[in-house]
């Protein structure tokens, strides 16, 4: 009863809550290539359960190869414990860098070696070398060494540069919506602050109140005073701004 009421949960999932669950766990794939092909990545990135779990993951296909088939999983595994060891190098080395005061996000995904390389301003923009360039060469290399060295090897890192490109685009499309989230707030700020300021001041059937009706309590400024002070505003505003290069000895000479 309960392995049918637990299927009809999992029929109800929308394509789009699908969707999102492989986008979560594209990133532990991914990080199975970013040891070996970035620098610098965050520590706390570099979850130690996440790693483990993927190495354990990647022990159990090798095993599974060897023991099913003519074919060895010896690349795989040691493929497997290269990238715990990494993984725990870069790990130590960032938490070396937090306990030294160096300032570094503790959730960046690094940088890739291939930024090294003088690409053209339309690739090195919009991180396409992480979403395009960086997949696509992990995918030929895992390709070439499907067919050289080891199979189960090579496919292992074509899935993960797939599970790479996923991660990556998932990362770029939040960080432009977190950017795009900021320039509506400032220009909702600049709509209502404009709106405010229309509304702001005496309204039209508002009467200056006298001191008979603030018990003697002097409020505000006269109107003759306040209109010269709006006038003296509006002057201000028109006024070109203050140079400060025209000011200086140089520019007076």
């Amino acid at each position: 009863m309960d392995t049918n009421n637990q299927n009809r949960k999992s029929d109800e999932l929308t394509y789009w809550q699908k969707l999102e669950i492989i986008r979560a766990v594209s990133m532990y794939p991914a990080l199975t290539l970013m040891v070996f092909t970035r620098r610098k990545i965050g520590f706390r990135v570099l979850k130690t359960t996440g790693i483990v779990i993927m190495g354990l993951i990647m022990l159990f296909v090798a095993s599974l190869v060897s023991s099913n088939s003519d074919t060895s999983g010896l690349p795989l595994t040691l493929f497997a414990l290269a990238m715990i060891g990494m993984a725990i190098f870069q790990r130590t080395m960032r938490w070396r860098d937090l306990t030294q005061g160096v300032r570094w996000h503790t959730y960046c995904v690094g940088i890739s070696y291939l930024e090294m390389v003088p690409w053209p301003p339309v690739i090195a923009s919009h991180r396409r070398v992480y979403r395009y360039i960086e997949p696509v060469a992990c995918f030929l290399v895992g390709m070439l060494v499907a067919s050289v060295i080891s199979r189960p090897l090579g496919i292992w890192i074509m899935f993960s540069s797939l599970a790479l490109s996923v991660f990556e685009q998932t990362l770029f499309e939040k960080h432009l919506e977190r950017d795009l989230d900021i320039l509506d707030g400032l220009i909702s700020a600049e709509v209502q602050g404009e709106t405010a300021k229309f509304f702001d001041g005496p309204q039209p059937d508002q009467k200056q109140r006298t001191l008979e009706d603030t018990a003697g309590i002097p409020t505000g400024v006269a109107p003759d005073i306040h209109r010269q002070v709006e006038i003296r505003r509006a002057k201000l505003a028109k006024a070109p701004p203050y140079n400060l290069v025209a000011e200086t000895p140089e520019a007076a000479g």
